[in-house]
Formats: structure tokens, sequence, C-alpha cells
């Protein structure tokens, strides 16, 4: 009986058995990426819930096979003969390596990549990788055949995206945390230009022109004014928009943009983007709205200048320069499967790749890639998390400010605090229902109450329900810090842990604040700012991930843990003891470790 059972189970449905086993709860896939294989039959994608990687029939609408990576890949990529592929998995901190034949998927190796890693690339002659290491804020080139790293470039802060153009010679990636692109020579290992989208952030799904000229990535835009509903109606607080770099270092304009947002009906949380190979379609993935974006290259009003806070007039109008096509769940990374109609998208919530006619406007296929047909209150939660149109007039999200449960390292002047005119840094979610109460002030107690209260005075959208304030609540109680690499520390660096430590518990007295196992406290102090606000006393926040995190402080005036130890957080200013240079990079050490 069992036999003829798993004969009427999908090519997924037998993967997952064959993975997970019988005795064990499907996970939900949750595709993060996409990689389509020469020829657009086939493609990988990097399943971040499941700590797998999936090869599809696209055309078949099947999945052929799942192997094991991982722990929560982040990106995939195939070599350009479609043989090899490289898997980065984020907490793992590593990539894993495989072989594609025909319908078989073969996992030989797995290679340690800087702190992680969340994007992947293959070099053109396919015997190299090069992988955004976003926790080291390095890119670095790993080598197939003896798996050594070959070079490290630079890429603070959270390099994310990379992109290679089509004669393989530049490599550039975008740091989602400083609104950064780069821009390098590969055969020299040189940098070609840096620059800056100017309150640009989370920036997302890096690719250069057909015509191989400039760069385009998408992102969100912060404005400085105070986060009311008024504001976020005027497109005052958040934009979401394209931003486009020449790569002529010697362009007369290093930064064109384009905004997207639809007075009424803004395009939230943009993500992945790719150009048909003819150059005449440009497709964008809208995550926050569930939605694709199909606009045309080549009636783009690119401004070199502020292009406004609402989508150009030229825009709106006409059958045929912006599309909007509802994908529903969370779309992600987007590819192309043909010359321009036909494009294949990674959509995180839906456990699918959807195949989208973007002439027509519409999905034509849903490939499920497995996972528990009626999601849970977890995952209920988890939608609501990422869903924009909770928002007023669909503009941005809680994981816009709070990506992926963390921090996007920006302040935001909300209500949290009662008032306006004290805009705060963003803080992390991950262990927030270990670390009541809650604000940098410490006024919410209840964790479900703060929720409900960033919905309707932050995000400033209707009123939830109970059972939404439920599963939201209960999601964000699952955040949690990836594993920390510098807890591994050998040698000197472990010993310099241990120092660290002493000095935390005694000679500096952070321990009087920061304490427990999450190293903070309940309770509220006053650091001694007198930096004329009305507020004097501050809860301190939990210390773990200290070292993905920055800048630092309430209002991140300092911007790195160095300064913030050595000047605004010194020891004998808070009531401990001056410490040498020596020991501050000891304890500088041991809270990098936590």
């Amino acid at each position: 009986m069992r036999w003829v059972f798993v004969a009427l189970l999908g090519a997924s449905s037998l993967a997952a058995l064959s993975l997970y086993g019988e005795s064990k709860p499907i996970p939900h896939r949750s595709p993060v990426d996409l990689a389509v294989l020469p020829g657009g039959a086939r493609a990988l994608t990097a399943n971040q819930t499941s700590d797998s990687v999936s090869l599809i029939d696209l055309a078949g609408g099947k999945v052929l096979a799942e192997v094991a990576c991982g722990k929560q890949p982040a990106a995939v990529a195939c070599s350009r003969d479609g043989r090899r592929a490289a898997v980065a998995n984020w907490w793992s901190s590593t990539v894993t390596l495989l072989e594609v034949n025909g319908e078989a998927l073969k996992v030989i190796g797995e290679v340690s990549a800087g702190v992680y890693p969340r994007g992947v690339r293959f070099a053109a002659d396919g015997e190299s990788i090069f992988v955004a290491a976003s926790g080291s804020d390095e890119v670095l080139q790993l080598d197939w055949q003896n798996r050594k790293i070959l070079h490290r470039w630079p890429a603070p802060r959270e390099p994310r995206d990379l992109a290679l153009s089509a004669d393989g010679k530049l490599l550039a990636a975008s740091s989602t945390r400083s609104g950064q692109v780069r821009c390098w020579d590969i055969e020299s290992k040189k940098l070609v230009w840096e620059r800056k989208s100017d309150e640009g952030f989370n920036l997302r799904g890096l690719q250069f022109t057909p015509d191989g000229q400039e760069l385009v990535v998408a992102h969100a835009l912060r404005r400085e004014f105070p986060v009311s509903q008024h504001h976020i109606d005027s497109g005052w607080v958040i934009d979401n928009r394209l931003s486009k770099f020449p790569l002529d270092p010697k362009a007369r304009y290093e930064h064109w943009q384009l905004a997207l947002d639809l007075r009424g009906q803004a395009v939230a949380d943009l993500h992945g983007l790719a150009y048909s190979p003819d150059g005449k379609t440009l497709a964008v993935a809208a995550s926050g709205t569930h939605e694709l974006v199909v606009l045309e290259p080549e009636s783009l009003p690119w401004s070199p200048g502020e292009p406004g806070d609402f989508i150009d007039v030229s825009l709106e109008i006409g059958a045929h320069k912006m599309k909007r096509i509802d994908l529903g769940g969370r779309p992600l990374t987007v590819a192309f499967l043909d010359a321009g109609r036909t494009v294949a998208v990674a959509n995180y919530l839906q456990d699918a790749v959807q195949i989208v006619d973007v002439q027509a406007g519409k999905v034509v296929r849903s490939i499920h890639l497995g996972g528990p047909q009626e999601p849970s209150q977890l995952r209920q939660g988890e939608a609501l998390f990422y869903d924009a149109q909770k928002s007023h007039h669909q503009w941005f999200s809680c994981h816009t400010c709070h990506p992926d449960g963390h921090t996007c390292g920006l302040r935001f002047d909300t209500l949290n605090d009662e008032s306006y005119g004290n805009p705060k840094l963003t803080p992390t979610l991950r262990n927030v229902g270990q670390t009541a109460p809650y604000t940098w002030h410490g006024w919410q107690e209840e964790l479900s109450a703060a929720v409900e209260k960033s919905l309707t005075e932050t995000l400033f959208g209707p009123k939830p329900k109970a059972e939404e304030v439920q599963a939201l609540t209960a999601f964000l109680k699952t955040l949690a810090h990836p594993p920390n690499p510098h807890r591994e520390a050998q040698g000197e660096a472990s010993a310099a842990i241990q120092r660290g430590q002493s000095l935390f518990e005694g000679k500096a007295r952070c321990v009087r604040c920061h304490k427990g196992d999450l190293y903070y406290s309940a309770n509220n102090y006053d650091l001694k700012f007198d930096d004329g606000t009305r507020f004097d006393l501050w809860n301190p926040p939990s210390l773990r991930g200290l070292f993905d995190r920055g800048p630092f402080l309430h209002d991140g005036r300092a911007e790195s843990l160095e300064r913030l130890l050595r000047t605004l957080h010194a020891a004998e200013k808070l009531g401990g003891e001056k410490l040498t240079e020596a020991e501050r990079a000891d304890l500088e050490a041991f809270l990098k470790s936590l």
C-alpha cells in the first residue's frame, strides 16, 4: 500500500521523501534565488527554509532532483556551460559545489567562503566562482579545482548581489547597507570605480545592461521626514527606485535614478531584475507588493538628479509603458527564458517557480517545489512581515527597515517614543521574543502590543485582526542570529576573547547593563549623553550578533564598534575603569564573538 501511495506522489514529493524521510515534517522550500541553465528549459533554485537546492524542468513543470546543501542557502549560480553549479550558504558560511548532469544533481564538495555568503557568480570560464561575503564585507574569488581563495576585494557594508559582464572582464557588487556599488577589473584585480546611491539601501538585483555600458540595481530610498501618514502619502518616507551607473569612470553623470511608485499604489521591496536578451524588456520583482513590474527600457525617463517621489507621468499613460502583473506570494529572483516574452520567477512564499508571459501579463504555469499545503500560523506571520500592502498605500513592509528580521542600519523618526523629532536607529529583531521590553526607551512591555502599534502607527495600515497580530508575533519570536564565526577563534584570537570577557565582567563593568546569555537588561539607564533631548533613560539592546550590526547607539552616532568603545561608550564614562589600547582591542574581540 505504501508503494501505491508513493507512486501517486508528484516529483517534488518523491524528492522530499528521499531527502527528509517519511518521519519528518516536509518543510517549506522558500526559493530565494534562481539560476536558469543554458537553453532555458531547466533551472536551479536555492531553497532557504529547507536547506536544499532543486533542479527543475521548466517546460515539463516538475522537480527533477533535490539535494541538501548548507544552512539557509541565499543564492545559486551555474557555469555558462550549465555543468557546474554553486550555492552560497548564508548560515553555514560555505559554498556548496555541484555537478549538473542531465536530470541528476550531485554535490561534490563544500568550501568555506568568508562570513555569511549571500551572492555567488561563476567566472566566464567556469573555473572559479565569485562570492559576496556579507558578514565579512568582502568579495572572494574561489578556485573551483583546488577550492582555495584566489583573491579578496574589500566591499563594505554587506555586499549581497554580484554581476559579471558579458565578456567576463568586469565584476560588480552592490553593498546593501552602505548603498554602494563597486566595479572591478578581474584580470588586474583593480577597482575601476566605487559609487553610492545617496540614501539608497536594500540594494538588490544588480545587473549589467544588455549593451554592457551600465549597471542597474533596484533599491529603497530613505527620506528623512518623520514617519507620518501624510508624509507616507506624499512619498516622503521611503521611495522605491532603480539606479543606473555608467561603466565609464569618466562619465559626466555617475548616477541616474528612476522612481517607480504610483501615487496611492506604491511598488514596494524591489528585489530581482532582469533584462531580456534583446534589450527591449526590463522585468523587476516587487516582493512587497507581490507583483512583477514590466518596463520598456527605451522609454524610461532616467534622471541624473532627483527624479521626484512618484513615477514619471510618461510611464503612467499608454498600454505598454509599464505593466504590473500580480503574482501573489513573495516574488524574488526573475530571469528570462527566451528573447523577451517569458520569465521564470522564484516565489518564496508560494514555494514555487512561476512562469510568466510578460507580454500577455499573466502567469502561465506555477511549479510547486514541495512543502505544506496549508500555511501554519508561523508561515502566515512570515507573510505578514513581508507584506507591504499592510502599510498605507503599500509603500513599505516590516522587512523594508528590518531586512530578513535584522536592521537596515538607518534612522527613522517614528512614533515609537510617542513623538516626532527624535529619529532612532532601526534595531535588529533577532531574539526579540526574549528581550522585552521594547523600543529604545523600554516603553513597550508586550511584543504583541508593539506589533500592533508598528502596524498602525509606523506602517499606518488598517487595524490588524487579532489573529494577524498573533501570527506576526509568533513569527518574530522565531527570529534568531546566524551562527557567529568569531566564536570559533583559535590561538591568540581566542585568548583575546577570553581577556575581553574578563574586562567585560570586571574592569569595564559592562555587565551592569548587559546581563545574562543575551547580554541585555529590562531596566533603563542614564548614559549621560547630555545632547539636549528630553530623553535621559535608555534601554540597552542585546549584544548578541553585535559584529553584524552598526552603526551603534540609539541614534547611530557611533560609526564603528572601535569608536564606540574609545569615545561615546568608554568604560570610564559609564562607571568602569579606563582601558588601555590593548584592553580595548580585547574587549572588542569579545563583543564581536557574542
